[in-house]
């Protein structure tokens, strides 16, 4: 959801409150009015701003998730980032997969093993060129999610380009060498 579309509701419900309690609001100018709304509703991205970064800052790995196997290197988040001018998404590339992490408040996480992607692309028009973000779509063997679209990616050429490097690396890694499909 835009951060446009959360103003939106955010301001809608605020007033809707107002007007169901009952309280006189008439003394206060539109103005003064409008501005303490906006304040709310920047506080309430502030602090999914900061429940994302808590998260993010937690690790990779659940508390609870298996160690890795002792032959097995440890995943690491090579990049994350989220879709511009979003909340409650984030994406992340770690050594063996692609995540897309949805949700503020519940969580839905979508995971492809970097082994099986096959190939990606990156689409942007006019105004996603002038401000550096784009569409990256990746192509994949994975049954359940043949094709994944990671939206309003900044700097999509750059993410792209891990993703392709992360991919190789990790096919090497368990040694799957890269044959052409005929």
């Amino acid at each position: 959801m835009e951060r446009d579309e959360i103003r939106k509701i955010v301001t809608a419900q605020f007033y809707q409150s107002l007007a169901e309690s009952g309280v006189q609001i008439d003394a206060i100018p539109t103005t003064q009015l409008q501005a303490i709304v906006n304040a709310l509703a920047d506080s309430i991205f502030a602090a999914f701003d900061a429940l994302e970064e808590e998260d993010s800052a937690a690790g990779a790995r659940p508390r609870n998730a298996a160690p890795p196997a002792i032959d097995e290197p440890p995943e690491e988040v090579l990049w994350q980032g989220r879709p511009y001018l979003t909340i409650g998404v984030r994406y992340e590339l770690t050594t063996q997969r692609i995540r897309i992490i949805r949700g503020i408040l519940g969580k839905n996480i979508e995971e492809i093993e970097l082994v099986r992607v096959r190939d990606t692309k990156v689409k942007q028009h006019l105004g996603e060129r002038a401000l550096n973000v784009g569409d990256i779509t990746i192509y994949s063997t994975d049954p359940t999610t043949p094709e994944l679209v990671l939206h309003n990616v900044k700097n999509p050429v750059e993410v792209r380009e891990l993703i392709r490097k992360a991919a190789l690396e990790e096919k090497n890694r368990r040694g799957l060498h890269y044959r052409e499909e005929m």
